[in-house]
């Protein structure tokens, strides 16, 4: 496997599992409070990433991670009000679809295609993401959740495909402008609403390992990235939500449908096509 792939690999497991403590994080306290607490321990802790590789401070390339960062967070707070008034399983899905299909298209664009096998591997990607985001259960406006669905898709690629853009001697300079713009942004959001600023007690402490966890998922996404083309890492990182998932399964006791269980078999695969065609 070459390493953008085992990076990418990496930012899926990490991401996955600040998802995961998100989720935990969410059950006694808003959700915009444990988002606000984990990306600013996140923000806290990110000067530490310019020990892991040289990097430079570069206008255009901080730019861009800032850019990231707004689109991060925008896609974030759209996922979750999605989940306020629509069902998980029609939300999710497009949600992760259209994160994986945006950096696509945008190596498409730019006259970037994947070989035939990879590109089979990027399909059975997408279709995992289908299968083990989807979820029969709860309520809500079909129609509200497939648009909140989509414009959280959106804004999650664009966040994607911008850190693909980033120059290699940034180096990891630009993961740290995301944590602060994400930051910056959910504190203003954070003065004109009444939520708790801060979460505490046992939320504290999950959403702090939240935000540790983001922040290693998104230097371990910026890392592959400056070692392989958008399309494919962002594809093999986006594959984060079946380890939330098969996390929930394990630790929640959760139960797994059947065709989530053939999603994460769908990930495998896709991988190992990736990693074949690579």
């Amino acid at each position: 496997m070459g390493a953008a792939l085992m990076l990418a690999v990496a930012a899926a497991v990490l991401l996955g599992g600040s998802d995961f403590y998100a989720a935990r994080a969410a059950q006694t306290t808003a959700s915009l409070t444990v988002t606000r607490t984990a990306v600013l321990t996140g923000a806290v802790l990110s000067p530490l990433l310019l020990l892991v590789v040289d990097s430079q401070w570069l206008l255009k390339d901080s730019i861009l991670g800032g850019i990231g960062g707004l689109a991060m967070i925008t896609g974030l707070m759209l996922l979750y009000h999605g989940y306020s008034v629509a069902r998980m399983g029609v939300v999710a899905p497009l949600s992760s679809v259209l994160l994986a299909t945006v950096p696509v298209l945008s190596d498409l664009v730019n006259g970037i295609r994947p070989g035939l096998v990879s590109g089979i591997g990027m399909g059975i990607g997408a279709l995992a993401l289908v299968l083990t985001s989807y979820t029969p259960d709860g309520s809500g406006s079909s129609s509200q959740g497939a648009l909140l669905g989509l414009a959280s898709g959106i804004a999650f690629g664009v966040a994607f495909t911008v850190l693909g853009q980033v120059s290699d001697p940034a180096g990891l300079a630009p993961a740290i402008a995301q944590r602060v713009t994400g930051v910056a942004l959910l504190v203003t959001i954070g003065l004109i609403r009444k939520e708790k600023f801060i979460a505490e007690g046992v939320a504290l402490g999950r959403a702090a390992i939240a935000g540790v966890l983001g922040l290693m998922g998104i230097a371990a996404l910026q890392l592959a990235f400056r070692k392989g083309d958008a399309g494919p890492v962002s594809v093999a990182s986006s594959q984060f939500a079946t380890v939330a998932v098969v996390l929930s399964v394990l630790f929640n006791r959760e139960r797994m449908r059947w065709w989530q269980a053939i999603g994460v078999g769908s990930t495998a695969l896709a991988v190992a096509l990736i990693a074949a065609g690579t």
